[in-house]
């Protein structure tokens, strides 16, 4: 049985390969045969690209949370510089302004407490804090604290959270998103301190991480 060109391109398709000596096609028809071959070919690999995807997704464990001791779920992280212990008027700067927001580091819901973390400045490497601040990895604190907004103060902290040291004036007054969280950033504790003009500038920052958790 002799059989057409497209009789034989159909029968392709369908995985049937034929035996029975055919004559030479053309070069047309050649060309045409390895088009279809490579057009049948397409959704054979697509398929087993996402099978296989699937499958992966299926066997990769549940990822849980990381648990850091002295943490606990918050609205807010705040994340920065070491404090100085040499100078409390750190922590008292700090507390006054999640005062302002209505926020602090020990309130009992979670809607009105910020937990906190600190980085060290020259690194951006996690660091000891002190009282009631925990020492944690940044990632390990979001996993741990799963806030619904995270304020960050200075370089080193932006720098831990973003990934990217760039300039304190290139990061301020605009709402960085990270694993699908807001991170607003501001001055560090110690840079307010030494210039205090430049505390309406840091409200300014507050007030749009209010609106950031509030959108």
């Amino acid at each position: 049985m002799r059989w057409t060109e497209r009789q034989r391109a159909m029968l392709r398709e369908m995985g049937v390969r034929l035996w029975q000596p055919q004559a030479a096609p053309t070069s047309a028809a050649r060309e045409a045969a390895m088009s279809a071959d490579r057009v049948a070919a397409v959704p054979a690999r697509a398929a087993t690209t996402a099978e296989a995807k699937a499958e992966r997704v299926a066997a990769a464990p549940a990822r849980e949370p990381l648990q850091v001791p002295g943490l606990a779920p918050a609205d807010w992280l705040v994340v920065s510089d070491r404090l100085d212990d040499g100078d409390p008027q750190q922590q008292l700067l700090l507390e006054n302004m999640l005062r302002a927001i209505g926020v602090g580091l020990v309130a009992p819901s979670r809607e009105r407490r910020a937990a906190c973390v600190t980085v060290d400045a020259a690194g951006g490497a996690p660091d000891s804090a002190r009282t009631d601040i925990a020492a944690a990895p940044v990632r390990a604190a979001i996993d741990a604290v799963r806030p619904r907004c995270v304020l960050a103060f200075g370089r080193a902290a932006a720098a831990a959270l973003l990934g990217a040291a760039s300039p304190l004036a290139g990061l301020r007054g605009r709402v960085h998103v990270h694993d699908g969280v807001p991170i607003v950033v501001t001055f560090t504790l110690a840079f307010l301190l030494r210039n205090p003009a430049e505390k309406a500038k840091a409200w300014a920052d507050l007030c749009l991480a209010v609106r950031a958790l509030s959108a």
